[in-house]
């Protein structure tokens, strides 16, 4: 799984000394891997961008009407061999898409929402409770270390808290359909190479 937060990113705001040792960093990791498992659950799609194959597709007056947006860019957009002669026959010619499309929460600057809520949710993963910015703070403890005292002021620890799911709403798919960006029609029989710069929603 591509990390969207680097363990070092979770590290740092948990007060783990850097460069990590492996088995702290595999355990970082799995942190972050269960949140952006739990935030692909949620938005009901990947956190970067993934290709695409559509068939049966019709080209619209201002473009193609495809599934998945933001689209990235068309890789290829193929007539089918039984499909309507169109414009002058009968029906519209049907085409197969090939096709980049999804958000990019890794460098994306509108989706750092994203990377906030991993993050937090990372940070309060039960695999890293010993962190040093989860710990109470001791004021004083007997020579035998039979008794300790912890600094109450210091509780709760100052750690950001994961903010509230609803709060990454704005990229949450509902099933509805997605137009892309102005691209005209391909003529029958003809194949549309890529087409960088057309644009999603």
């Amino acid at each position: 799984m591509e990390l969207i937060v680097t363990p070092e990113d979770v590290a740092r705001r948990l007060g783990y000394p850097t460069p990590l040792v492996d088995e702290l960093r595999q355990r970082i990791e799995t942190a972050i891997e269960d949140a952006q498992d739990a935030l692909v659950a949620h938005l009901g799609r990947p956190l970067l961008p993934a290709e695409y194959t559509e068939t049966g597709v019709h080209a619209g007056p201002d473009g193609w009407i495809l599934h998945h947006a933001p689209v990235v860019t068309v890789l290829s957009a193929t007539s089918e061999p039984n499909s309507p002669p169109g414009p002058f026959g009968i029906g519209a010619p049907t085409y197969t898409v090939r096709y980049l499309a999804g958000i990019d929460a890794r460098s994306m600057p509108e989706t750092a929402p994203l990377r906030l809520w991993l993050r937090a949710t990372a940070c309060h993963h039960p695999l890293l409770a010993d962190a040093p910015a989860r710990q109470r703070r001791i004021s004083s403890a007997s020579v035998e270390g039979q008794s300790v005292t912890y600094d109450t002021a210091a509780e709760p620890p100052a750690l950001l808290a994961p903010p509230d799911l609803a709060t990454t709403d704005r990229w949450r798919l509902r099933g509805r359909r997605v137009y892309q960006a102005p691209v005209r029609p391909t003529p029958p029989g003809l194949t549309i190479r890529g087409i960088p710069g057309t644009g999603g929603l």
